[in-house]
């Protein structure tokens, strides 16, 4: 297949659709995303670029036969725009500062909005940050604001080498500070060219966290590689894993407390609290996988492979209808909702494969099945009844893990775990987010030659505390 959009082989442009990478240098990240996204030709283009590193985003044009300039002096139609916010968003930076600093970057797009030529990119280089107690998403809030202008196509998460441990200081869920986000745009016949004036909620005050003796086990992203599932859990078509649920339980209960999944599934949450001594229990609409779910339970305790005589109980119910009467006080939700209705979507390579082996698709065919809500918001909106309706029967203080990934559909980006954590907010104190990257999944080459499209292979775990209020 021809390549029209850069003048890279198959060789580089596979490991770029990748939505997480190890990131050592900034030549690299530079070199990466410019060659990428850029094609030397007879009309040279210039690339566009604001941020603190001008000689090298101009040394790395030149060897690439480009000509560069700052975003601030474009007079001419760019097919490439860079904005690495990197130097001027630090842990000091206040919700003021970088206020300040979105609305000149804002105002940078749309003026230039004309210069910028049709279907091509621009990618902005930032952080979230943690300061003390507070968390402030700054490259969520970001995101959603340019979005307004151009369309947000996708994210992409930078990962340090040799990332720092995570920090013991017995007081706040402080992951190690470890990655920054890589947001892309397109200007195409999607995007408005100016802001819309809506205003968004991700920096808030309500951001603070309520002192509770934690220690995180884990880093900003880990890698891990799930155990082969067995012919019962294979049956469920999202299944998550145990491994990856005990390193969450083991941050933010101790032994003896009751752990909770609204979605049970087949019972992975459960079976992984039981595993470390903690009291598993949940809620799951399918009978079919209810019924799973309890026979995994059952199963490990009936087997004697459990230290002490812990607890379960998953009931075979709605999780919009649980009460206070269902279940002990819970200590800590921890679940991993559906991705929308993307289990239905006919065509979709997962879908062959299981279909192949004659196994179910999705989740069931009920109506009242999140996994079958057709509108984005009222899905949304459906996991916020959810979670808010659990959130008051838990304590305060007590933690919320939410295991998702962002949804591309039909040409569209969703960021479902930024507007997961939007509507939250409302309620729930906003954590700093871990990556679990997946690095044993092949890559399909989405778009190849014509415009780039990432195979996500990074998964958003969204922490919430419980206020006290």
């Amino acid at each position: 297949m021809k390549n029209k959009f850069n003048l890279i082989t198959s060789k580089e442009w596979l490991p770029f659709q990748k939505s997480w990478f190890r990131f050592d240098n900034d030549e690299r990240l530079y070199r990466d995303n410019i060659r990428f996204f850029t094609k030397a030709d007879e009309l040279n283009q210039p690339i566009a670029y604001y941020g603190p590193s001008y000689d090298l985003f101009e040394k790395i044009a030149k060897e690439n036969s480009l000509s560069s300039i700052a975003l601030e002096n474009l007079d001419t139609d760019a097919q490439f725009v860079m904005i690495d916010l990197r130097g001027q968003i630090s842990l000091s930076t206040s919700l003021a500062e970088y206020s300040e600093l979105r609305d000149k970057i804002l105002s940078l797009l749309e003026n230039n909005f004309n210069r910028v030529l049709n279907r091509r990119f621009i990618a902005i280089f930032m952080p979230n940050i943690q300061n003390g107690p507070h968390y402030y998403a700054y490259a969520w809030d970001m995101a959603e604001y340019v979005s307004q202008i151009y369309s947000l196509k996708d994210d992409k998460i930078a990962c340090y080498d040799g990332q720092t441990a995570p920090v013991n200081n017995n007081e706040y869920f402080t992951p190690s500070n470890s990655f920054i986000y890589c947001l892309y745009f397109r200007k195409d016949e999607f995007s408005k060219g100016k802001r819309n004036g809506e205003k968004y909620h991700f920096l808030t005050s309500h951001n603070t966290q309520i002192k509770h003796p934690v220690y995180s086990e884990i880093p900003g992203w880990f890698i891990l590689k799930p155990q082969p599932r067995n012919k019962k859990e294979i049956l469920h078509p999202a299944k998550y894993p145990e491994d990856l649920v005990k390193m969450y339980i083991r941050t933010f209960t101790k032994e003896g407390d009751n752990v909770f999944d609204p979605m049970s599934g087949t019972g992975s949450t459960e079976l992984g609290a039981l595993q470390i001594g903690r009291n598993g229990y949940g809620a799951e609409l399918s009978d079919f996988f209810a019924d799973i779910a309890n026979g995994r339970c059952n199963d490990f305790i009936n087997n004697g492979q459990s230290d002490k005589k812990n607890s379960f109980l998953i009931l075979n119910k709605d999780a919009r209808l649980i009460t206070q009467k269902d279940f002990p006080p819970i200590d800590y939700m921890v679940t991993s909702p559906p991705y929308w209705n993307m289990l239905n979507m006919k065509g979709a390579e997962n879908q062959a494969k299981r279909i192949e082996k004659g196994l179910m698709t999705n989740y069931s065919d009920a109506p009242d099945d999140l996994g079958n809500i057709e509108n984005y918001w009222a899905f949304i909106n459906s996991l916020k009844e959810i979670y808010l309706n659990i959130a008051s029967l838990m304590k305060p203080g007590g933690y919320m893990t939410i295991v998702v990934k962002n949804i591309k559909k039909k040409g569209t980006n969703y960021p479902y775990a930024w507007d997961l954590a939007h509507v939250l907010q409302e309620k729930l104190i906003l954590l700093p987010e871990n990556f679990w990257c997946q690095d044993d999944i092949p890559i399909a080459p989405f778009g190849y030659g014509n415009t780039w499209v990432s195979n996500t292979f990074h998964q958003y775990c969204l922490n919430f505390q419980i206020p006290d209020e």
